[in-house]
Protein backbone atom coordinates (compact mmCIF):
# COMPACT_ATOMS: atom_id res chain seq x y z
CA UNK A 1 0.00 0.00 0.00
CA UNK A 2 1.50 3.06 -0.66
CA UNK A 3 2.44 5.84 2.13
CA UNK A 4 -0.68 8.18 0.74
CA UNK A 5 -2.89 5.67 1.13
CA UNK A 6 -2.62 5.06 4.59
CA UNK A 7 -4.91 5.92 7.59
CA UNK A 8 -3.12 8.73 9.76
CA UNK A 9 -2.52 6.72 12.60
CA UNK A 10 -0.26 4.30 10.65
CA UNK A 11 1.42 6.92 9.25
CA UNK A 12 2.29 8.55 12.66
CA UNK A 13 3.06 4.74 13.88
CA UNK A 14 5.41 4.10 11.24
CA UNK A 15 7.28 7.75 11.57
CA UNK A 16 7.80 7.38 15.54
CA UNK A 17 9.26 4.01 14.51
CA UNK A 18 11.70 5.00 11.62
CA UNK A 19 12.14 8.56 13.79
CA UNK A 20 12.92 6.28 17.53
CA UNK A 21 15.33 3.59 14.84
CA UNK A 22 17.57 6.47 13.62
CA UNK A 23 17.48 7.97 17.65
CA UNK A 24 18.41 4.60 18.59
CA UNK A 25 21.65 4.42 15.92
CA UNK A 26 22.34 7.94 17.94
CA UNK A 27 22.44 6.88 21.18
CA UNK A 28 24.10 3.70 20.51
CA UNK A 29 27.55 5.15 20.88
CA UNK A 30 26.62 5.78 25.08
CA UNK A 31 24.92 2.32 25.32
CA UNK A 32 21.83 3.69 25.52
CA UNK A 33 18.46 3.29 23.29
CA UNK A 34 15.01 5.64 22.75
CA UNK A 35 13.60 3.27 25.61
CA UNK A 36 16.74 4.32 27.72
CA UNK A 37 16.89 7.77 26.80
CA UNK A 38 13.01 8.40 27.68
CA UNK A 39 13.84 7.58 31.49
CA UNK A 40 16.90 9.98 31.30
CA UNK A 41 14.66 12.65 29.59
CA UNK A 42 12.09 12.55 32.28
CA UNK A 43 14.43 12.75 35.18
CA UNK A 44 16.56 15.36 33.68
CA UNK A 45 13.31 17.28 32.73
CA UNK A 46 11.79 16.83 36.60
CA UNK A 47 15.58 17.22 38.18
CA UNK A 48 14.28 14.45 40.20
CA UNK A 49 11.57 11.95 40.46
CA UNK A 50 9.98 8.82 41.58
CA UNK A 51 9.55 5.61 39.71
CA UNK A 52 6.01 6.32 39.67
CA UNK A 53 6.52 9.65 38.02
CA UNK A 54 8.56 8.10 35.02
CA UNK A 55 5.95 5.62 34.94
CA UNK A 56 3.38 7.99 34.87
CA UNK A 57 4.75 10.35 32.44
CA UNK A 58 6.02 7.17 30.06
CA UNK A 59 2.61 5.68 30.70
CA UNK A 60 4.89 2.71 30.84
CA UNK A 61 4.70 -0.12 33.89
CA UNK A 62 6.38 0.25 36.63
CA UNK A 63 8.30 -3.52 36.24
CA UNK A 64 9.72 -2.38 32.95
CA UNK A 65 10.77 1.14 34.00
CA UNK A 66 12.55 -0.84 37.25
CA UNK A 67 14.81 -2.92 34.83
CA UNK A 68 15.73 0.48 32.76
CA UNK A 69 16.44 2.27 35.79
CA UNK A 70 18.64 -0.76 37.05
CA UNK A 71 20.24 -0.64 33.75
CA UNK A 72 20.82 3.05 34.13
CA UNK A 73 22.45 3.06 37.63
CA UNK A 74 24.67 0.31 36.43
CA UNK A 75 25.94 2.42 33.93
CA UNK A 76 26.50 5.20 36.07
CA UNK A 77 24.26 7.70 34.54
CA UNK A 78 21.35 7.92 37.41
CA UNK A 79 21.47 7.28 41.35
CA UNK A 80 18.99 7.07 43.98
CA UNK A 81 18.28 9.62 46.86
CA UNK A 82 17.91 9.10 49.93
CA UNK A 83 14.32 9.61 50.58
CA UNK A 84 12.28 9.78 54.41
CA UNK A 85 9.71 6.97 52.82
CA UNK A 86 12.13 3.93 52.30
CA UNK A 87 9.41 2.64 49.62
CA UNK A 88 9.83 5.87 47.57
CA UNK A 89 12.50 5.55 45.17
CA UNK A 90 14.10 8.98 44.33
CA UNK A 91 16.37 9.13 41.03
CA UNK A 92 18.75 11.93 40.11
CA UNK A 93 21.16 11.90 37.40
CA UNK A 94 24.86 11.55 37.86
CA UNK A 95 27.45 14.14 36.76
CA UNK A 96 28.52 11.25 34.05
CA UNK A 97 24.51 11.36 33.42
CA UNK A 98 24.34 15.11 32.67
CA UNK A 99 26.89 15.02 30.54
CA UNK A 100 25.64 12.19 28.67
CA UNK A 101 22.73 13.81 28.67
CA UNK A 102 24.03 16.93 27.03
CA UNK A 103 26.03 14.75 24.25
CA UNK A 104 22.84 13.37 23.02
CA UNK A 105 20.83 15.85 23.52
CA UNK A 106 22.86 17.99 20.89
CA UNK A 107 22.92 14.82 18.96
CA UNK A 108 19.40 14.33 18.69
CA UNK A 109 18.36 17.53 18.48
CA UNK A 110 20.54 18.55 15.31
CA UNK A 111 18.95 14.81 13.49
CA UNK A 112 15.75 16.45 14.16
CA UNK A 113 17.04 20.06 12.55
CA UNK A 114 18.48 18.47 9.77
CA UNK A 115 15.54 16.19 8.98
CA UNK A 116 12.92 19.30 9.78
CA UNK A 117 15.52 21.87 7.73
CA UNK A 118 13.25 21.51 4.64
CA UNK A 119 10.32 21.61 5.78
CA UNK A 120 8.36 25.24 5.49
CA UNK A 121 7.98 26.28 9.04
CA UNK A 122 4.49 26.69 9.02
CA UNK A 123 4.01 23.27 8.08
CA UNK A 124 5.90 22.53 11.10
CA UNK A 125 3.96 24.73 13.36
CA UNK A 126 0.32 23.06 11.90
CA UNK A 127 1.91 19.32 12.75
CA UNK A 128 3.00 20.46 16.11
CA UNK A 129 -0.67 22.08 16.60
CA UNK A 130 -1.80 18.62 15.52
CA UNK A 131 -0.21 16.66 17.38
CA UNK A 132 -0.26 18.77 20.82
CA UNK A 133 -4.26 18.34 20.23
CA UNK A 134 -4.12 14.55 19.54
CA UNK A 135 -1.84 13.92 22.89
CA UNK A 136 -4.20 16.24 24.72
CA UNK A 137 -7.36 13.84 23.74
CA UNK A 138 -5.80 10.68 24.25
CA UNK A 139 -4.43 11.78 27.80
CA UNK A 140 -6.18 10.04 30.50
CA UNK A 141 -8.98 11.94 32.72
CA UNK A 142 -9.35 11.04 35.92
CA UNK A 143 -13.02 9.68 34.93
CA UNK A 144 -11.05 7.12 33.21
CA UNK A 145 -8.92 6.13 35.79
CA UNK A 146 -5.01 5.90 35.94
CA UNK A 147 -2.61 6.17 32.97
CA UNK A 148 -0.89 2.87 33.99
CA UNK A 149 -4.60 1.08 33.84
CA UNK A 150 -5.11 -1.28 30.72
CA UNK A 151 -7.89 -0.11 28.37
Amino acid sequence: MQPTMLRFRALLLRCARLMSDEINIILLSSQLNYSLWQVLYVIQSQQQCTLADISSYLNVSKPCITKRIQYLVELDLISQLETPDRRQKLFTLTPKGLETFAVCSTQIDAFEDQLLAQIPDKEIAASRHVLLELMQRLQPTSSQGDANEPR
